[in-house]
């Protein structure tokens, strides 16, 4: 039997928010959550969670948006010779914190093993990883405890069960608040570390790492990035901010504007590398890999695209999306545009990269109507969108290589590519809804 405790150094409210890594020698967390082997397992699962699940309850998923499933598949004994399926409801009294429920798989039944009370009504957040170092597999579980705003206070709380062999879980850990938490290789010795994000009232953002070590979790460094104005975070991830180099990625709000941060850890201490006017922006643009180099690039807006200075109503004006990566001192180097919807409706593929630095809107363009993207040097043009009525898209649009991007019953907005040009369809793919 394994037996594991966690006990955090200090005591005081530890808050929390993380990011998720990429190059670790550790197993990735999808690489421990493994599918039913056949359409037949997983019926027979179904089956069996049905049977479980007390009258009335409904299962859940986790609000983070990278979580699309309700049933997750984990090897928590290490065995490696059955499945374990773990499956977060909630009873039939909403007002109640969830549960968890464990089932295994045993010769041809899925048996529940174990029927936890979690620590919130949400489930914020799940992952599944070995943040102690002992070769099995943890679940962190991050339970939403204020409603359904995951942002901006310390709303949620995060537990860390360990698995024991004899059918029960030992949680490592007491109740942590948190805004979000992630893993992530900071110091560069192949093993994540469980980073830790919060607000502090009139002092900042905090940050905190900690390393599991010696049967407890151990701070490494911690650091308050000191803009009190701070009001929440619409975005935290982690993994390669430069070669070789993993941060943490903060996009943060602050009243009406946005900025994001990137933290990385040097000589065994966190700190910031980036001044918060070089990455102000009017809307909320999610830093993210947009390249598939893996580095994670930060998006600013092009407010004013070329061409467009002479226009006094800036509703008016197109915007494009630029992407830049950290240099690895002070600064940020562009490496792709892309057009962003205002409204979220669809996303353009980024540009590719020979066209950085050489796109912008014909002046015909108007927003919500016809948007047709050149290029700067020659005016030829590359791709276009258009707002079709109903009626439109089905007596102008067949046939024309238009592709359709977001419909509702009053409107569909399409696009399609210069079929000579750098976006044609075989280059670089459609765009994304």
């Amino acid at each position: 039997m394994r037996k594991l405790w966690l006990s955090l150094v200090g005591a005081a409210c530890l808050l929390l928010l993380s990011g998720c890594s990429d190059t670790l020698s550790l197993p990735d967390p999808t690489s421990l959550i493994r599918p039913p082997r056949l359409p037949a397992d997983k019926e027979m699962l179904k089956s069996a969670i049905v049977r479980q699940l007390p009258t009335g309850a409904t299962q859940v998923r986790a609000r983070d948006a990278k979580d699309t499933t309700t049933v997750h598949y984990a090897d928590l004994d290490g065995d490696g010779r059955r499945e374990t399926a773990v499956v977060f409801y909630k009873p039939a009294d909403s007002d109640g914190n969830l549960h968890m429920m464990i089932l295994q798989e045993q010769g041809e039944n899925w048996v529940k093993v174990l029927d936890i009370a979690g620590e919130g009504p949400v489930l914020d957040k799940l992952e599944f990883a070995d943040i102690t170092g002992d070769g099995f597999v943890d679940i962190l579980a991050g339970y939403g405890v204020n409603g359904e705003d995951p942002a901006s206070v310390s709303s949620n709380i995060l537990m860390v069960y360990s698995y024991i062999d004899n059918h029960t879980l030992e949680a490592l850990q007491s109740k942590l608040p948190y805004a979000n938490f992630e893993l992530v290789d900071m110091d560069g010795d192949n093993r994540k570390e469980l980073a830790m994000i919060n607000m502090k009232p009139d002092i900042g953002t905090d940050i905190r790492l900690y390393e599991y070590k010696d049967k407890a979790f151990q701070e490494l460094s911690s650091l308050v990035l000191p803009n009190k104005t701070v009001t929440g975070y619409y975005n935290v991830t982690s993994g390669k901010v430069f070669e070789n180099q993993n941060g943490l990625v903060l996009d943060i709000l602050m009243g009406t504007s946005v900025y994001t941060q990137i933290v990385v850890m040097k000589n065994g201490v966190l700190e910031p590398v980036l001044s918060e006017d070089s990455t102000f922006k009017d809307g909320m643009v999610k830093s993210e890999d947009v390249n598939g180099d893996g580095i994670i690039e930060v998006g600013t807006l092009t407010t004013v695209p070329e061409g467009w200075s002479y226009f006094e109503n800036k509703e008016d004006i197109p915007s494009l999306t630029m992407y830049r990566q950290w240099d690895g001192a002070k600064g940020l180097t562009p490496v792709r545009e892309q057009y962003r919807d205002p409204n979220g409706r669809f996303v353009l593929q980024p540009f590719p990269k020979e066209l950085l630095g050489n796109v912008t809107l014909s002046t015909v363009s108007m927003v919500d109507k016809y948007l047709k993207f050149v290029r700067i040097d020659n005016r030829e043009w590359i791709e276009e969108v258009r707002f079709f009525t109903p009626a439109q898209w089905q007596n102008e649009a067949s046939g024309k290589d238009w592709i359709k991007l977001y419909s509702t019953s009053s409107q569909v907005i399409a696009y399609r590519v210069n079929p000579d040009g750098e976006m044609r369809e075989k280059k670089t793919g459609i765009p994304s809804s």
